[in-house]
């Protein structure tokens, strides 16, 4: 034995090294686990180690290759990454318990068992091809060599952070007994004077430790906050600990300036901003293509190609905006700006860039290492002027540094992988960006410290705050791994309930003991769901619990009676033409609430809507029935031109403009999968031959105009309307639109006094010559009917005259309409916008209500009355 020896202090990890290694001083020898196993291999070089040992994203590879490569599975390879993570969890826990082969074919249950067991052999034989090993492996390679006298042990052990164990590393600590000296670390303990506290929600919870922080700052304290729920509110605290301590890094200059605090849990590089630009600018030169959002973001970017070009960009930036939605591609963006006259002059760099990234995606579609694809991005990275290469400051060198680290981890992985396909390379460079983690490390001394609770601190406190001891968030919940039977997990005793329980209390009570001060706090509620201590916090809760459950925001302590309201639901009038886009929206909305019109139409308020892409959206399923009904009545202008055709004429028209519309609308969504056409088009043929036949019960009819546009002007507002078809019965003119999805009633199309104008404006504005009558055609129905009103029911079956619904006469239905359009145009030019409105279920599509604030409309000088 070496007691005379100063001991090496083993870590579970290099991060948790790092951590002990500055709290001592540096005569002290602290060293990761991983990394005094691979010392003793190096100074035993009589023992061959031909094996390299996994990284545990390479451990996730290679199990995806395991059950990629079993043919005979079930289950859904879409979700190939959780399935992985949950076949290499089951492995580790096998190795970790010392569960034999012969146990786990013994009590084989399951097809999942069965699958699993076919998996794992994949898995070793690709480890043995590979002369790679789990680290779970090496400690028992270890222990052996330990055991047997291969390798000796020079100095005593201090094991930290030893406290839970699995059964692996207790047969390696105990082959270490055998040569030196062992003992467990044990961090200095405090007696605390414990506090339990309860708060009404979550939010009050973590206002409360806010401003207990800025209590005990003032007074010149260094304080531990802990949470089992670090990466859940990790955003949320930092928001609320910088709008205390440091409200200038809301300015982005500043951005990265030193804090008081620093969390434990570090940030994936995938959610750096230069980091993520990078990997963004790969995946389009990988692809060709890319969604209109993501260029734009990719192209209003100053960290690549020559950011004193970046205000001309915006010319390009503007001519995508027209596109809004769907796919383009590196080539038509090409083409896109030699068409903005001028513009190729004021963005060289650009130019020549973008042609660069073209070039590449042709360049990389033939198969490549790791290595070779990660020395062809850092050229392409280097050949667009990316500034992630050329680093200004500290923070960026350090993120830099970080990017550098990753590349060099998947350069290593050629003799695993082979040659690979750019997507595959794409999806391991995601990976490794996401479980890679970066902080900037400050220099000086932090008074805030973060943890979570599967971390470790060597400090001693002023106070702790130990927050969210919650059932849900602690222990943490457990769900069998489905790969090992249930049985074999009772009887090994894997994370059973008591199990759990027992060492959630240890974790508990370990921070409990880091300063003389210690307040334990959860949540009464999550939301509206009532939720309960965890039960760890049992043996602390007592007369000592302190319920502060009167939560009121600041606004719920002013004196009404003190506060001054100041009545503001007008603007400044219009008194100038100009052009407005949803004209008649625009006046439904004033009809309806003018101050929606205001935000929304006025000062152009709207919430960010992502197009779906891969899918047949509303839209898009009714613009192919509007085309194509366009076309049809375009080729046949008359009832009497259709009913000279027979069924299988009638019916191949219909199919032969269907699909050509169909295939016009393939082109412009790639995304969208043809299966899905094919069935729209299928779906789109069958109403088109309903509704037509429908449409020649009507006896004869003329089209007189199909997709008529048609300029508005009225006061100062100018705007376009298009009108789907006027039709001509006996001298009469009918408006006509279509309506593929859910209609409305009579009454809500056509009769109320705010909302709806759609109709009226058609009757209004449609011709020169007076109209007859407006009517709506059902078509996505099983029945097709017609909802409408006229001067004569008899002009078409299924509407009804202006006498039949209270009106005196047809044109006196006019009069009406041509009232509510005067006043909403009027009340709109005035720049009312008052938040007024009848009844909120009008509002269903209004996108500016969170600015409306309707819950506290009661309190606004704009009342509704109700």
């Amino acid at each position: 034995m070496h007691s005379e020896q100063k001991p090496i202090y083993l870590c579970r990890n290099s991060k948790e090294a790092y951590k002990l290694s500055q709290h001592f001083d540096s005569k002290e020898k602290v060293i990761a686990l991983h990394d005094f196993i691979n010392n003793l291999f190096k100074k035993h070089p009589n023992i061959k180690m031909s094996y390299r040992v996994l990284n545990g994203i390479e451990e996730k590879l290679l199990w995806e290759s395991s059950i990629k490569q079993y043919k005979k599975s079930f289950f859904d390879l879409s979700n190939i990454e959780n399935l992985s993570e949950t076949a290499m969890q089951a492995n580790r826990l096998i190795d970790q318990f010392n569960i034999g082969e012969n146990t786990l074919k013994s009590e084989e249950r399951s097809e999942e068992h069965a699958f699993f067991n076919a998996w794992r052999l994949l898995f070793k034989k690709y480890c043995s091809d590979k002369n790679v090993i789990t680290f779970n492996n090496l400690l028992k390679i270890s222990e052996e060599h330990i055991r047997n006298g291969d390798i000796s042990i020079e100095y005593p052990i201090c094991f930290v952070n030893f406290e839970l164990t699995t059964p692996i590393e207790d047969s390696f600590i105990e082959a270490c007994k055998t040569q030196v000296d062992i003992e467990l670390f044990k961090a200095p303990q405090i007696e605390p004077y414990i506090e339990s506290r309860v708060f009404l929600n979550e939010e009050h919870e973590s206002m409360q430790i806010v401003e207990w922080c800025k209590t005990q700052i003032e007074n010149n304290k260094k304080i531990l906050i802990v949470t089992p729920q670090l990466d859940q509110i990790i955003d949320r605290l930092t928001s609320m600990l910088d709008k205390t301590f440091h409200p200038e890094t809301f300015t982005p200059s500043l951005s990265q300036e030193k804090r008081i605090y620093q969390f434990s849990l570090n940030a994936p590089l995938f959610h750096l901003s230069m980091v993520y630009l990078n990997l963004k600018l790969i995946e389009l030169a990988a692809r060709g293509t890319s969604k209109i959002n993501e260029l734009k973001n990719i192209l209003s970017h100053s960290g690549w190609s020559d950011d004193k070009e970046l205000c001309h960009r915006y010319k390009l930036i503007n001519h995508l905006e027209r596109k809004r939605r769907g796919n383009l591609s590196v080539k038509d963006l090409i083409e896109m700006s030699e068409l903005i006259e001028g513009l190729n002059n004021e963005i060289p760099f650009l130019k020549i860039h973008l042609n660069h990234i073209h070039a590449s995606h042709h360049e990389w579609r033939t198969k490549r290492s790791p290595s070779g694809w990660i020395k062809t991005f850092e050229e392409y990275l280097k050949n667009i002027q990316s500034s992630l290469l050329a680093p200004k400051d500290s923070f960026e060198e350090s993120i830099y540094e970080a990017w550098n680290k990753t590349n060099e981890t998947i350069s290593s992985l050629d003799n695993l992988m082979g040659e690979i396909s750019i997507q595959e390379m794409l999806d391991i460079f995601q990976y490794y960006l996401k479980k890679t983690t970066h902080q900037h490390k400050h220099q000086g001394n932090f008074k805030i410290d973060i943890l979570g609770f599967h971390e470790t601190t060597y400090e001693n406190y002023d106070a702790t705050w130990i927050m969210n001891l919650n059932e849900h968030h602690w222990p943490t919940p457990h769900q069998y791994n489905p790969f090992i039977p249930i049985k074999i997990q009772h009887d090994r005793h894997i994370n059973t309930h008591e199990k759990r329980h027992l060492n959630a209390s240890k974790i508990l009570d370990k921070f409990t003991h880091t300063s003389p001060f210690v307040t334990l706090s959860y949540a009464k509620k999550m939301g509206e769901e009532e939720i309960f201590p965890s039960p760890t916090l049992y043996d602390f809760i007592s007369s000592k619990l302190l319920e502060d459950i009167n939560f009121k925001f600041k606004k719920d302590e002013f004196n009404h009676e003190f506060i001054e309201y100041i009545e503001d639901s007008t603007s400044s009038n219009i008194e100038v033409q100009q052009t407005v886009k949803s004209g008649i929206k625009l006046l439904e909305a004033q009809s309806i609430c003018p101050a929606w019109a205001f935000y929304e139409f006025r000062l152009g308020a709207r919430k960010i809507e992502e197009e779906d892409e891969e899918n047949l959206t509303t839209r898009l399923r009714g613009n192919l029935f509007h085309k194509t009904l366009e076309q049809f009545w375009t080729e046949n202008k008359s009832a009497s031109l259709v009913s000279a055709l027979n069924e299988k004429e009638l019916s191949k028209k219909i199919q032969v403009i269907a699909h050509k519309n169909i295939s016009i609308e393939k082109k412009k969504y790639p995304r969208i999968l043809p299966e899905f056409f094919n069935i729209e088009e299928i779906r789109l043929i069958s109403y088109l031959e309903k509704w037509i036949q429908h449409e020649l019960k009507r006896g004869d009819f003329e089209v007189k105009e199909t997709e008529k546009n048609i300029p508005i002007h009225l006061g100062c507002l100018n705007f376009n309307i298009k009108i789907d078809r006027i039709d001509e019965v006996n001298q009469n003119n009918i408006v006509i639109d279509y309506k593929s999805g859910a209609t409305k009633t009579l009454n809500e199309w056509f009769l109320n006094a705010y909302g709806e104008l759609q109709m009226p404006f058609y009757a209004l504005f449609a011709s020169n010559t007076p109209i007859d009558a407006i009517a709506i055609g059902i078509i996505n129905s099983p029945k097709p009917q017609w909802i409408g009103i006229g001067r004569d029911r008899g002009l078409l079956q299924g509407i009804k005259d202006a006498t039949a619904i209270e009106y005196q006469s047809w044109d006196d239905l006019i009069g009406f309409w041509k009232y509510r359009i005067d006043e909403a145009s009027k009340s709109y030019e005035s720049g009312n916008a008052a938040i007024k409105f009848t009844r909120e279920k009008d509002m269903a599509y209004c996108q500016v209500k969170p600015i409306l604030r309707l819950p506290e409309r009661i309190l606004q000088f704009e009342q509704t009355k109700q």
